[in-house]
């Protein structure tokens, strides 16, 4: 890990802390309002970003609601802008994408749990109900995840 991502971080201290208890614990060292700040430390990187992560967790009611909000509401909280709404957005695409990875290459019947954890961090957190179509493969693998619009 190189000094030069140290080189940017006028908080050094506490990200810093925060940076070494994530390294050290893995992500469970970290509270949610923690992974949303360190996060946005990224996307922010000169300026105080716990109390932004707070609001946010306050105002779509926690980590998964902050992830899965739509960039239009997220871009409605002062504070965020267009870099760090897009820094949570894929956050929210790189975790849907490593749940599929649990379900892609198995059968689905063989594997429940991960076919219901992927669907719940896609689907559960949003305002409006959604449906989604999936396409299997005669070994109950999924080939394709598509929404369905109604």
């Amino acid at each position: 890990m190189a000094d030069a991502d140290d080189a940017i971080d006028n908080l050094k201290g506490h990200r810093g802390r925060l940076r070494k208890r994530l390294f050290e614990g893995g992500s469970d060292a970290l509270l949610d309002h923690e992974l949303i700040e360190y996060l946005l430390a990224i996307a922010i990187p000169r300026g105080d970003t716990k109390a932004l992560a707070k609001a946010l967790m306050r105002e779509f009611g926690g980590i998964g609601g902050v992830l899965t909000a739509d960039a239009e509401a997220l871009g409605r909280v002062k504070g965020m802008g267009e870099i760090s709404t897009a820094a949570i957005k894929i956050a929210h695409a790189a975790a849907i994408r490593l749940l599929q990875s649990h379900v892609s290459d198995r059968p689905v019947l063989a594997n429940w749990q991960g076919l219901l954890d992927y669907l719940r961090a896609d689907m559960a957190h949003h305002a409006i109900e959604r449906f989604r179509v999936l396409h299997l493969n005669k070994c109950n693998m999924v080939v394709c995840a598509r929404p369905l619009h109604v």
